[in-house]
């Protein structure tokens, strides 16, 4: 029995040295897809702070809405299916997933922030006058994500080795 359990455990460890990419990018593409998910809960629909797109409308806003939460959720469906096909292979690594889905829940926030606010002015956070206080939260909890994502796959790595 320990010989098999042994064999296993070589077989798991040499699967996810050769799927460490797709670990990753299962995991990046689950941290983006949820955090868009969770984000437009809590502030589009909950606090209704601001929708993604607010121009001509309330069809407008409805169809923007959609194509949001659809991006979104079809992130999440991709990585979960990547995801299943690497715990099928014995390659899964919960661990470098974990860690590059708080990286993609970063970049998400980041790619948000630059991106559709301040280059297309899109998506505000919250139409106030203090702007800059809810624009500092969300790029402070983007690299609080993205730097807590490294150090789980610095820590995940290192238990590989």
């Amino acid at each position: 029995m320990v010989a098999a359990e042994r064999k296993t455990d070589l077989t798991t460890s040499r699967n996810r040295r050769v799927h460490t990419a797709r670990n990753f990018w299962a995991g990046l593409l689950f941290g983006a897809g949820m955090f868009s998910v969770i984000e437009q809960s809590i502030f589009h629909f909950f606090l209704q702070w601001h929708h993604f797109y607010e121009g001509n409308g309330p069809q407008a806003i409805l169809t923007g809405e959609g194509i949001y939460q659809v991006i979104g959720w079809g992130l999440t469906v991709l990585s979960l299916w990547v995801a299943v096909d690497l715990a099928r292979r014995k390659a899964f690594w919960p661990a470098r997933f974990f860690g590059s889905a708080l990286i993609g829940g970063g970049v998400l926030l980041l790619f948000d922030s630059l991106v559709f606010r301040l280059l297309l002015g899109l998506h505000t956070i919250r139409a106030t006058g203090e702007l800059i206080f809810y624009e500092s939260l969300w790029l402070g909890t983007a690299a609080f994500l993205f730097l807590l994502g490294w150090s789980v796959l610095r820590n995940a790595s290192k238990d590989a080795a």
